[in-house]
C-alpha cells in the first residue's frame, strides 16, 4: 500500500475492480522483491491498475509463495493526483523482520 499511495493520493481511488497477484521466491527478500514487482506491473502495464487495498489471501513462508488480491481501478489523471513515478523495486538494504508480535519490511524503491 506503502508503494502505491507514493504513486498518488489512495484515498482517491476507488475498489472498483479486483486483480489478482501472485509472486513466488527463494526466501522472503526475493520473496517481497517479486511480489512488489507484480504490483509495479499492474500499475505499469494495461489497464494501469492501483489498488487502495491489498488482501492476502495465501501467504506460504516455507516455499515461498504468495497470492493476494487488489482492489482498485485504473490510474486515471483526471481524478488520481499523479505522485512521484516508481521505476523499479530494489535490493538495496531490504530487510525483513519477522517476529512473533510484529512484521516490519524495509523496502528502496527507484524513482
Amino acid at each position: 500500500m506503502a508503494m502505491f499511495a507514493y504513486m498518488t493520493e489512495i484515498d482517491k481511488v476507488d475498489m472498483l475492480e479486483m486483480q489478482e497477484i501472485e509472486a513466488s521466491g527463494h526466501d522472503l527478500e526475493s520473496l517481497l522483491f517479486h511480489f512488489l514487482d507484480e504490483c509495479l506491473f499492474l500499475f505499469s502495464a494495461e489497464p494501469y491498475f492501483i489498488a487502495r487495498k491489498v488482501k492476502i489471501l495465501q501467504f506460504d513462508e516455507i516455499n515461498f509463495t504468495i497470492r493476494a488480491q487488489g482492489f482498485g481501478e485504473e490510474f486515471d489523471l483526471d481524478k488520481h493526483p499523479q505522485g512521484t513515478e516508481v521505476k523499479a523495486i530494489t535490493y538495496s538494504n531490504m530487510q525483513v523482520y519477522d517476529k512473533k508480535s510484529t512484521h516490519d519490511l524495509f523496502v528502496i524503491i527507484d524513482i
